[in-house]
């Protein structure tokens, strides 16, 4: 079935209206997605990428596979073309699961002695090979690749019994099921692909469809990608699909979705395809055209819980709008641009998950934009430490931290855009998406640094130590107050980890007066710190954008109290601080914070008198809340008599 997107646009935004309520945000997704990953990465704790891996180049490989869904096994055989980038090149690795059977290796038509163990297949060359020779050999096997639970190579049944096979092998898992170069130092610039299962099948897989042709009671289907592709992408998908094709119309060409779903599943599926003709529009226009444009994207069915990004076709549980978006992002952010360390996993979930949350915003009712954003805030805020950085990547748990990869890593994204502004931040995401030196390659933290900088014309090294290597949040108490006819605002800032003194940045602040609101951008680079406001406002809303990642800010309002009203004495003080209140005024809480922001003393027990004698000698402020407003002084803490 082919219908173009014109043809269905009415039926987009009508199902837009009557399905809004069906695509709010799952407040649960990111954790099922990133609980779903993070069983795969349990094979990351046995591999370690070949040291000789970068000795040469993987330039193209055919693999020529023969299954059946209904039963675990899979023969063929795997064409590699290479040329050594170093002298003296005698063998080459391959990275292939020791209980797989490897029945022959040849070169140049004859036979070769190879070793297998330990998960690797080394093969020694009748002579050493020259630099930039292109070379090849193919390599014969079977395997009954072990079953892990999460995908690696699995049978399973549809949700009409017919039996139904697929792989999965992000992060090392590609080596269980066929002899690969795992490796995030090389990406194999081509790929074909060919399929030999029994008749009655359809195979998805990379690229773009070349053949199928039946013989003899079985079905041969040939996919054929010619972009560069990193091994844990390169995926099939074998059952009795239903094959839906929608496309994207653009000025000279247009971009085909091809979905194979269960047979089951068609129906849902027709309802779902202009969600992802509007998800791919909307990429295109944020981030840049989608990188493999003249083949295909596309989605097959699968029966693991969530989704995996292969390149070109997403192996989906469901057609869900939150998945959908969450998977089509890979394919910019994963797949054409890839992580050049697992370390920086945040380039690919971070960035994934904060391009869901732009569907949200652009796509659907603005509502759901808002509870995406307090979603993710409040996974973030739940725990008070954790850093978007790794310092152990065989730390399964951090790695596929929901709260920090996905959730926290989507804000940082959010919270540049809003210290860079709309223009620059998408500018700058645009310039690192088509990077020519990263582009189809490998990317690293600080390429993308490297952009938002130049674009926005500042130094980002204070916020990426602050919300990226640094830990946890930041607590805001902001009051506001008339100083002798000047009007005033006080931003005091208290962090959740003491990895970081203050989160020096933008403040945003809602003014309202007379019914009418002025936005504000208060720049806080010291703690706390006193703003001039122009006019005096009715009230202040802090942050109702959801701009920053915070937990329990307030605003207070101290209008009622001034210096004359509430006093402190003695100052300097050494032992007893004492407040002096007017009639009727009663404290309700008192902080003691330090020149680096740190709440070093707090009571509410409405005593107006204040035992500083443990506090170390220096210059601090204090906060007292009332029932009539706050009130902010600074004062001294001398040497105390008892230390006399």
């Amino acid at each position: 079935m082919k219908t173009t997107y014109l043809l269905i646009l009415t039926f987009g935004l009508n199902s837009l209206l009557t399905q809004a309520q069906n695509r709010a945000p799952d407040p649960n997704f990111i954790e099922k997605i990133a609980r779903q990953e993070k069983q795969g990465w349990l094979k990351k704790m046995r591999f370690e990428e070949a040291t000789n891996y970068a000795n040469y180049d993987l330039t193209f490989q055919r693999m020529q596979w023969r299954v059946d869904p209904a039963v675990r096994k899979i023969e063929g055989a795997i064409t590699n073309y290479f040329h050594p980038l170093v002298d003296d090149f005698g063998s080459i690795n391959f990275d292939a699961y020791s209980d797989m059977q490897i029945d022959s290796i040849f070169y140049h038509e004859k036979s070769l002695n190879f070793k297998h163990e330990n998960n690797q297949l080394t093969i020694v060359f009748p002579k050493t090979i020259p630099p930039q020779q292109t070379d090849s050999l193919t390599i014969w096997y079977q395997a009954i690749p072990p079953s892990e639970g999460f995908g690696s190579f699995e049978t399973s049944i549809t949700f009409g019994g017919n039996p139904v096979l697929w792989t999965l092998s992000e992060p090392y898992a590609a080596m269980t099921w066929w002899p690969c170069k795992q490796s995030l130092v090389d990406k194999i610039d081509s790929i074909e692909i060919q399929v030999t299962c029994p008749e009655g099948n359809k195979v998805g897989s990379n690229g773009k469809l070349i053949s199928e042709t039946t013989m003899n009671g079985n079905t041969t289907v040939v996919w054929k990608h010619n972009y560069p592709i990193v091994t844990y992408l390169v995926a099939i998908a074998v059952t009795n699909y239903s094959k839906l094709s929608v496309y994207l119309k653009q000025e000279e060409d247009s971009i085909e979705i091809l979905n194979y779903v269960y047979p089951e599943y068609l129906e849902t599926a027709k309802e779902r395809t202009a969600d992802m003709l509007d998800i791919i529009e909307l990429f295109d226009e944020l981030i840049g055209p989608y990188p493999f444009a003249d083949e295909k994207y596309g989605h097959a069915q699968f029966g693991w819980g969530g989704g995996m990004e292969h390149q070109t076709m997403s192996f989906m549980n469901n057609l869900n709008f939150g998945l959908v978006a969450h998977e089509m992002a890979h394919q910019w952010f994963g797949d054409c641009l890839t992580l050049a360390s697992w370390q920086d996993i945040w380039l690919n979930e971070g960035f994934a998950t904060y391009l869901t949350g732009l569907c949200y915003e652009h796509l659907i009712d603005k509502e759901y934009w808002m509870t995406w954003k307090k979603q993710q805030v409040d996974r973030i805020t739940g725990i008070s430490n954790g850093s978007v950085f790794l310092t152990d990547t065989t730390d399964i748990n951090t790695v596929f931290s929901s709260r920090l990869s996905y959730s926290k890593g989507a804000y940082l994204l959010h919270m540049l855009r809003w210290e860079l502004g709309d223009d620059a931040f998408f500018e700058a995401l645009q310039n690192y998406f088509n990077d020519p030196d990263i582009k189809y390659g490998f990317a690293s933290q600080e390429d993308l640094v490297r952009h938002l900088e130049t674009v926005g014309d500042t130094s980002l090294t204070k916020f990426f130590n602050d919300w990226y290597y640094g830990e946890g949040y930041p607590s805001f108490d902001i009051a506001h107050f008339d100083d002798n006819g000047k009007y005033k605002v006080t931003i005091n800032q208290t962090t959740s980890d003491e990895s970081v003194d203050l989160f020096e940045m933008h403040v945003p602040l809602r003014l309202w007066k007379d019914g009418d609101s002025t936005d504000v951008r208060l720049h806080q680079t010291t703690n706390p710190q006193t703003f001039e406001l122009n006019e005096k406002p009715d009230s202040i809303q802090f942050d109702p954008d959801l701009w920053l990642i915070s937990k329990g800010s307030v605003v207070t309002s101290t209008v009622e109290l001034s210096n004359k009203q509430l006093k402190l004495y003695p100052n300097p003080v050494a032992d007893i601080l004492h407040i002096s209140l007017p009639n009727k005024v009663k404290i309700e809480q008192v902080k003691i914070i330090d020149f680096d922001g740190r709440t070093v003393l707090s009571q509410t027990n409405g005593n107006l008198e204040v035992n500083v004698s443990q506090l170390a000698t220096g210059s601090y402020f204090i906060q007292v809340r009332t029932n009539r407003g706050n009130y902010n002084q600074q004062f001294v803490k001398t040497k105390s008599s008892q230390f006399r």
